[in-house]
């Protein structure tokens, strides 16, 4: 078991958030060479605001209301839309945008030219642009053209895109700059070795060039000396977007070269480049494109075009998780949050609740084809604040106390199978010919093979049905079976408390030896989970395997048809066999199955998973509202949390015990959920009535309180809500009453009283009348009162 001790490593943790693709640009953008962010460009036209599309387009594309007009757009042979309809015309929507946002460019002041020299041969698209970004960056720019005009063969593009006015007013703004332009000056070999003596760096873009160059394919340095090459040159094409690309990479390197720094280091995603984000479309609607009606889209057409865009994002884990999608972060954003807290704020209520509200369930990571489990993240990171004291005492204070609570005497049992005469006159059946009856004969061999270990939540949920699965299990199985009642440690677990699950471990572990190493049969997921991950040394068995295999008991008690949806509990992810049984039995009963989108390997949790039920009670209400709207059916579970908020939620739900030991006049769909209170009622008298029915001991009953409360169903609801246990108000009132340390109300007769019980200070609002007590109003807080 891994301890604590050990800091938690950051530098690992960041590394797995940055193997998160969720920020990986689309196939478009990564086969845009100047990559415009494409997806927020198309989602600003969907939104009607082309004058935003328009800055982005400014941004992004050198000389924008040209190449907007004439760019042979590689981005669209990409789009993934294409396999629905047709690719996104993003070459449409460019143009739309610059007829309906166009801005009048903003002044720009010159920079103070202080860094270098540099000449440009050539003023066809790629030259225009390694001098414009040049000047941008303060070096002086000489510009030499062989004609007596700029443009290069940009002018072979005029036509219905691109008008003869719109290109020379883009070009004369390359003059507006005071860029110096030489005019009718044909640069040869020759020349060349004058300028690259004259100047501190040469960018060669003539078209035309025929003499052969070494050009770096990344760099575009020309061997090693002061010239760099572009355009047609190094796109060996006409493409205008590749030869923009390619003055703006040189403009780059050239910048890089005369300050004297690495002209190869994080250039890897310059120009195209394949990105790792794959877009499944398999389930997307085929939504054929929009055919404009004039030479240019209207504003509508454009809108309508835009919504086709599916605004491609690895999302899987986030679409298949309420508590991802409600605080809208991705596995990358939220471990940088995890990471920021740790190292720099060391823990906020913000970031602290964040991470107490995720439920550990692991869905995320099925999702995920890198494997990026942020249940594994969340575990470390909420024992790192355990150890460190930023763990808030409120997240998981009740179920730390309820596991104790199930840990004590009050819950806590061990026995084995009781003696050959005893098991004689508790489970034998006289023999019927062709009957199951038989298999109650003792049949043991004195010796516990197998220790019955319900786990708390069950006894708590379904007390009448633990000692007939424990009869079951006697009759049934090969061996002497013993049972064992407590908490398997999951709620430690879960709050990060490997102090308190080290202790749970080693006390299952010693049960487990002093009864000589028996298999366990479980019957609670999490305990399955608890029990793989802390106890591999020990053997294991589902007890619904168990019923499949042995037979069911009432097994002609069978429902009428129906079909229910298997909501697969958490814990059981890669259980496929437990899964399967599952299935098995609710079929052999008369039901027909019908499978979730999110079922076995993919099911998602219910809202109780990671202590999410006390830590943040509206995130467990979401898990629940998602969860069981997936489903026009009644819902199937084997997990009695998950059975419990699924009514709670409203939804009807069977737990397995509801199909095998069904009730007379009791439909198990509808069953309320016990409260907190009943819970621990329950447990105890599973405990008293085993020992008193099986094992014939004595049992000392408990005491009734000698204070009669009545407690109105609005007030027993917000204890609830507040984790106030009845045993809470009933020590406040006892307090009150033996010391009198309480307040009087003489307007309304009522009195007010609190006790600190550990962490949390109870308060209760009550009026007595003779000897019973009327409870108007419980709550609690963990604010310590001071006394003088």
């Amino acid at each position: 078991m891994r301890r604590v001790a050990e800091k938690m490593n950051l530098d690992k943790l960041l590394e797995t958030g940055d193997r998160c693709i969720f920020l990986e640009p689309p196939t478009c953008t990564a086969n845009c060479p100047v990559h415009l962010e494409i997806i927020e460009f198309i989602s600003e036209i969907e939104k009607g605001d082309f004058q935003k599309a328009y800055k982005l387009m400014e941004k992004k594309l050198p000389f924008h209301k040209i190449i907007g007009r004439i760019c042979d757009h590689p981005c669209e042979s990409v789009c993934v839309r294409n396999e629905a309809g047709g690719a996104i015309s993003i070459s449409e929507l460019e143009k739309s945008v610059l007829e309906y946002g166009a801005a009048k460019p903003k002044k720009v002041w010159p920079v103070p030219k202080k860094k270098g020299k540099i000449a440009v041969v050539g003023s066809g698209l790629s030259g225009l642009t390694a001098a414009v970004d040049l000047d941008k960056k303060g070096y002086e720019i000489v510009l030499y053209e062989k004609t007596d005009r700029l443009g290069g063969r940009l002018w072979n593009h005029i036509g219905d895109s691109l008008k003869e006015k719109t290109l020379s007013e883009e070009l004369k703004q390359v003059e507006d700059k005071g860029i110096s332009i030489q005019f009718n000056r044909l640069i040869d070999e020759n020349s060349l070795s004058d300028l690259l003596s004259e100047y501190d760096a040469v960018y060669l873009g003539a078209s035309d060039w025929t003499a052969p160059l070494e050009i770096d394919k990344i760099t575009f340095q020309v061997g090693e000396l002061n010239l760099f090459a572009g355009g047609a040159m190094v796109t060996q094409n006409d493409s205008v977007i590749f030869s923009a690309s390619s003055g703006r990479r040189a403009a780059l390197s050239i910048e890089r070269f005369l300050s004297k720094v690495s002209l190869t280091d994080s250039r890897d995603r310059e120009g195209i480049f394949e990105t790792p984000l794959k877009q499944d479309v398999s389930e997307t609607d085929v939504l054929p494109k929009v055919e404009k009606q004039a030479s240019v889209y209207s504003q509508e057409e454009a809108i309508q075009e835009a919504k086709r865009c599916i605004k491609c994002q690895c999302r899987k884990c986030m679409d298949g998780c309420n508590h991802l999608r409600k605080y809208d972060i991705s596995p990358y954003a939220y471990i940088r949050q995890i990471n920021h807290s740790e190292r720099i704020i060391l823990g906020t209520h913000y970031a602290n609740k964040m991470i107490n509200s995720c439920t550990e369930c692991g869905l995320c990571q099925e999702e995920c084809f890198l494997d990026i489990s942020m249940k594994d993240v969340i575990q470390e990171t909420r024992e790192s604040m355990v150890e460190r004291n930023k763990m808030p005492v409120s997240a998981h204070d009740f179920a730390l106390k309820d596991m104790a609570f199930s840990n004590s005497s009050r819950f806590s049992l061990v026995r084995k199978q009781p003696s050959k005469e005893a098991s004689k006159d508790l489970f034998y059946y006289p023999l019927i010919s062709f009957s199951d009856y038989v298999k109650g004969l003792y049949h043991g061999t004195g010796k516990t093979e197998y220790l019955f270990y319900p786990g708390c939540q069950l006894p708590a949920s379904y007390p009448d049905d633990i000692k007939g699965i424990y009869e079951y299990l006697v009759g049934h199985m090969k061996g002497d079976v013993g049972i064992y009642l407590g908490c398997c440690g999951a709620p430690a677990d879960w709050a990060g408390r490997q102090d308190l699950m080290g202790e749970n471990v080693a006390a299952i572990k010693k049960v487990w030896e002093e009864m000589e190493r028996p298999t366990f049969i479980l019957a609670c997921s999490s305990c399955i989970r608890v029990f793989e991950k802390y106890l591999p040394e020990i053997k294991v068995r589902s007890l619904w395997d168990i019923y499949l295999e042995k037979g069911l008991p009432n097994k002609n008690w069978i429902k009428s048809p129906q079909t229910l949806s298997v909501h697969d509990a958490c814990g059981t992810r890669e259980n496929s066999e437990l899964q399967e049984s599952i299935r098995k039995i609710a079929e052999s009963l008369g039901y027909t199955i019908e499978e979730m989108k999110y079922s076995k390997e993919k099911t998602k949790c219910c809202g109780y998973g990671g202590l999410v039920y006390y830590a943040n009670r509206e995130q467990a209400d979401g898990f629940v509202a998602e969860r069981i709207q997936e489903s026009p059916h009644d819902i199937l579970v084997y997990c009695t949390m998950c059975k419990d908020l699924f009514v709670s939620g409203g939804k009807r739900t069977y737990h397995l015990l509801d199909l095998i030991y069904p009730k007379d006049n009791e439909d198990g769909a509808v069953k309320k959920m016990p409260t907190l209170s009943e819970r621990h009622q329950n447990r105890s008298l599973v405990k008293r009535s085993l020992l008193k029915e099986i094992w014939r001991e004595d049992v000392d009953e408990p005491v009734p309180d000698d204070y009669q409360l009545v407690i109105p169903e609005t007030v027993r609801q917000n204890m609830e809500d507040r984790y106030i246990l009845l045993e809470d108000v009933q020590a406040v009132i006892k307090n009150a009453q033996e010391i009198r340390k309480r307040f009087y109300n003489p307007d309304s007769g009522d009195y007010l009283a609190s006790l600190k019980i550990e962490h949390v200070t109870f308060w209760v609002q009550y009026a007595q009348e003779d000897d019973k007590f009327l409870i108007k109003s419980v709550y609690s807080h963990r604010m310590e009162i001071v006394e003088e």
